[in-house]
C-alpha cells in the first residue's frame, strides 16, 4: 500500500491510526518545511523513528538528562562516524551507558520525536509498504493509540500556551522582579535550565535548539516562568527610516543575530578557533572600520556591542558624507563577507550550507516581520547577495580562485 498527500491539523493522527489498525509494516515519511521525520512500522507497531531536528537526537537527550557528558558524546559521535556504527553501539561499547539504559532512552527519543511530529500544523506525508531491516538496531514497541491520546492532550494544552508564546521567533528577557523574588523562587532543574538560556537575545526557537528539550516542554516552562513574573516578552527593535541611536541599535541587532548564527554553527567544528576568526579578519578592514569593529564580537552581549559601536559611529559620522546608518550597514556587509569567506576557506562548502541556510532564515524573518523601510530593504538585499556570492565562489572554487577586489566592491 502506498499513501501520500498533504496534511493539516490532526490529520496525521488519522494516518497513524490507519497504519496501526491495518497492522502495516513499512515507512511513513513526513515533512514540514525543513523538518523531516521518518516513522517505521512493524505489524502495526511503531518500532523506530528518526527526526531531523537536533533536539530529537538520542545523544542530545542523554546529555540533557546528565547520563553522559558533552565530552563523552563528542568522542562517541566521532567514533561512530569513523567506524560507521550507530551512536548507541559506541556508547554501550565504551561503557558510558548500559544496554537497558540505551533501550529506555531509545524509547524516550522515539516518543519525543512523535509528540513533536503530531504538533506540526501542516506538511506532506508519504507511506510505503517495505520490508524493514532491523538488524543491529535498538528497536522499541510503541502503541500508536497511546501516542495519539497523549499528543491530543498536548495539542489542547499548546493552544493555551500559544496565547502567551505566539511565535517561536519571540524573545523573552529576565524581568526586574527576579531579584525581589529570590527567596520565593522554587524552580526545578528543568526550569532553571530554560531560565539560564533566557537573555533577551535568544529566540524561542534558539532556546529549544540549545536546551535539548522538545518544543512543547520549552513552551510550557516559559509559560510558567512568565506566569511567575520571572520573564517577560522583549519588545522588538524595528528597522525604520528614523535616525539616531535607536536606529543604530536595530541595525546592529540584526547583523549581530546573523553573526551569532555563524558562531553557533562553527563552535563544534573549530573549537576555540571559532572565536578568534572574528578578530583575525579585522586586519583586512580600513582604518575607520577597524575603529568601529575594534571591540565588536558576536559573542559579546548585544548591548555592549551597541554601546561601543554607536559611540564610534557618532564620532566618525561628523567628518563623512555618508550617514551613520550607511557607514554601519556598509561596515557590517564587509565584515560579514570577510567572516564567511574565511570560514568557507577553512571548512569548505558542506558545513557552509547550514550556516548560509540559517542566515537566510534570519533574513526571511526580518523581511516578514520588520516594518517597511529603506534600511530593511537594503539589509535584506545585501545579505541575500552576500549569501549568493559566497555560494557561487565556493561552487566554483579552486586553489587559485580570484578574490574580490576589496571588501566593498561587491556592493558597488
Amino acid at each position: 500500500m502506498n499513501l501520500q498527500g498533504d496534511f493539516e491539523g490532526l490529520f496525521l493522527t488519522s494516518i497513524l491510526q490507519l497504519l496501526c489498525n491495518d497492522q502495516k509494516t513499512g515507512l511513513l515519511r513526513v515533512t514540514s518545511g525543513e523538518n523531516e521525520c521518518k516513522v517505521f512500522f512493524e505489524a502495526g507497531t511503531i518500532v523506530y523513528a528518526s527526526g531531523s531536528q537536533k533536539e530529537a537526537r538520542l545523544g542530545y537527550i542523554l546529555r540533557r538528562d546528565g547520563i553522559i557528558s558533552a565530552e563523552q558524546l563528542q568522542k562517541c559521535l566521532t567514533l561512530a562516524r569513523e567506524q560507521k556504527l550507530s551512536l548507541g553501539t559506541i556508547l554501550v561499547d565504551k561503557g558510558y551507558v548500559t544496554l537497558s539504559t540505551l533501550k529506555k532512552y531509545n524509547t524516550k527519543q522515539v516518543e519525543e520525536i512523535l509528540y513533536s511530529l503530531l504538533l506540526w500544523k501542516k506538511g506532506k506525508f508519504e507511506y510505503k509498504d517495505i520490508k524493514l531491516n532491523l538488524e543491529g538496531m535498538v528497536i522499541t514497541q510503541l502503541n500508536p493509540m497511546k501516542l495519539i491520546l497523549e499528543a491530543s492532550r498536548r495539542i489542547d494544552e499548546m493552544s493555551v500556551l500559544n496565547t502567551v508564546i505566539t511565535s517561536d521567533n519571540l524573545v523573552f528577557r529576565i524581568s526586574g522582579q527576579v531579584q525581589n523574588k529570590e527567596d520565593e523562587i522554587r524552580l526545578n532543574a528543568n526550569e532553571w535550565r530554560i531560565l539560564s538560556l533566557i537573555d533577551g537575545n535568544r529566540t524561542i526557537r534558539q532556546i529549544v535548539a540549545q536546551s535539548g528539550y522538545d518544543e512543547f516542554a520549552v513552551y510550557k516552562i516559559i509559560f510558567s516562568l512568565n506566569s511567575y513574573g520571572l520573564v517577560e516578552q522583549k519588545e522588538e527593535v524595528q528597522l525604520s527610516d528614523s535616525t539616531g541611536k535607536e536606529e543604530y541599535s536595530a541595525v546592529i541587532t540584526v547583523y549581530n543575530d546573523i553573526l551569532q548564527a555563524v558562531v553557533r554553527n562553527i563552535e563544534h567544528e573549530l573549537g576555540e578557533r571559532a572565536s578568534s576568526v572574528f578578530n583575525e579578519i579585522k586586519d583586512d578592514l580600513t582604518d575607520d572600520y577597524k575603529t568601529i569593529f575594534e571591540n565588536y564580537h558576536p559573542s559579546n552581549h548585544v548591548s555592549s556591542n551597541i554601546k561601543y559601536m554607536v559611540s564610534q559611529i557618532e564620532a566618525i559620522e561628523k567628518g563623512e558624507d555618508e550617514s551613520g546608518k550607511e557607514i554601519l550597514i556598509n561596515g557590517f556587509n564587509g565584515y560579514t563577507t570577510l567572516v564567511l569567506e574565511k570560514i568557507a576557506d577553512i571548512l569548505g562548502m558542506n558545513p557552509m550550507q547550514t550556516i548560509l541556510k540559517d542566515i537566510e532564515n534570519i533574513i526571511g524573518y526580518v523581511k516578514k516581520y520588520h516594518a517597511e523601510s529603506p534600511e530593511k530593504n537594503r539589509i535584506v538585499n545585501d545579505i541575500t547577495r552576500i549569501v549568493y556570492n559566497i555560494t557561487t565562489q565556493q561552487g566554483n572554487s579552486n586553489p587559485k580562485r580570484t578574490k574580490t577586489k576589496g571588501i566593498f566592491s561587491f556592493f558597488s
